[in-house]
């Protein structure tokens, strides 16, 4: 059966997570994956950029357009809807609370959004984007079960939070005992150590809880905190280890309680840990049940749903839209900035002179607005960019 053809675009290669292979790896499963980084084209306009990008659909007749989401970059509202109109577009997410109002609008030019947060699909479905929970880390060649010696009763990966620090100083001061690694230790800094260390594993612990940050254009930057389903969920149920969550309504959305267990505090937590680890039979039965159901989210099975829902997607007439001024001011301090810290004097100059003429279908009003606001950033990042070439060419 010939494959469609796919185009997945990302900002950068991942120097820590890895998602850029885990994407490859999912959609190899039923189409041909083409990849482009935007980093590596820095020293082009962004127009120059988008017209690579359809060359390359051109070229390799894609049919399916995927660009990476959140985190302000060059991928915006306008970077799509230059991109060609004959193929399907959409963006993929795994960071959408934080990021969900500027994805919003990037949205308005996509046939479909993906997102590893089950609440975030139904938000964009409210709106009429058609949209699908897809997880991020469930590649069956990586995480599976790999029938190794239990040598770890409890394990917590990820970075270092003072939340995560006390309920673990908990579980370890009344007798439990927790293996903590970050993506920067020596025995778990890639995927393949990491997903030993799980099959080694009783149970994983996983954490929900996230900060909000205080990004200007996030309405909800009031509140400090928030809780998300993580990807640590699918990672050690595709192992066929048992993980005991922090609740989150979206980890809710895939998962009884039965499937996943929750705990809303520490005290709860260390009862359920510790009834698991006294408890072999319950523990091997909770594990079976919650194996079984996370094996409808590895790849090689999940693909098949992805696909239907592809399949069922139409290219849509896109509505005009006109982008609000801090999302427009957001992207174009990114444009010049990437280009500053990447120290491309020469794209610099000319994004400058692209990003003045396209201001022209804006109203009079927001297009002197977004011209007094280039002029700012390119002087802002100019002299000291003239100054590290300098620097650089001495040496």
């Amino acid at each position: 059966m010939i494959k469609e053809n796919i185009l997945l675009i990302f900002k950068d290669k991942k120097k820590v997570t890895k998602n850029n292979d885990f994407w490859f790896e999912k959609f190899s499963h039923k189409y041909e994956v083409e990849i482009f980084f935007i980093n590596d084209y820095l020293n082009l306009t962004k127009f120059e950029i988008i017209s690579n990008i359809n060359n390359l659909i051109s070229s390799k007749k894609i049919e399916i357009v995927m660009l990476e989401g959140d985190h302000a970059h060059l991928i915006d509202y306008h970077f799509l809807k230059n991109i060609s109109s004959n193929v399907k577009k959409g963006i993929f997410l795994g960071d959408d609370m934080v990021w969900h109002i500027v994805n919003l609008v990037t949205a308005q030019q996509c046939d479909f959004v993906f997102s590893s947060e089950p609440i975030s699909v139904l938000k964009y479905k409210e709106l009429g984007i058609e949209s699908f929970f897809v997880p991020i880390e469930a590649d069956g060649k990586v995480f599976k079960d790999r029938g190794l010696k239990k040598i770890y009763q409890v394990l917590h990966f990820g970075r270092d939070k003072t939340i995560r620090s006390d309920y673990i100083d908990y579980l370890k001061e009344n007798g439990i005992k927790v293996k903590c690694v970050t993506p920067y230790d020596d025995e778990s800094n890639t995927m393949e150590k990491l997903a030993k260390l799980i099959s080694q594993s009783k149970i994983v612990l996983n954490f929900a809880e996230s900060s909000n940050g205080n990004r200007s254009f996030n309405h909800l930057k009031i509140f400090k905190k928030f809780y998300q389903t993580k990807g640590r969920i699918q990672m050690a149920g595709i192992s066929k280890v048992l993980c005991i969550s922090e609740y989150s309504p979206s980890s809710e959305l895939l998962y009884n309680q039965k499937e996943l267990p929750f705990f809303k505090s520490k005290e709860e937590c260390f009862e359920k840990i510790k009834f698991f680890l006294e408890n072999e039979n319950e523990l091997n039965a909770a594990t079976e049940k919650f194996y079984s159901k996370n094996l409808m989210f590895e790849d090689s099975n999940y693909i098949n749903q992805i696909k239907r829902f592809l399949d069922e997607v139409k290219i849509k007439t896109k509505e005009k839209f006109e982008t609000p001024y801090w999302y427009n001011y957001l992207f174009l301090n990114q444009s010049l900035r990437l280009r500053f810290k990447d120290n491309q004097l020469s794209s610099f100059l000319k994004e400058f002179i692209a990003i003045i003429f396209s201001f022209k279908n804006y109203s009079f009003y927001n297009y002197l607005r977004l011209l007094v606001s280039s002029i700012y950033l390119f002087f802002r990042y100019l002299p000291f960019l003239i100054i590290k070439k300098i620097i650089n060419f001495s040496k």
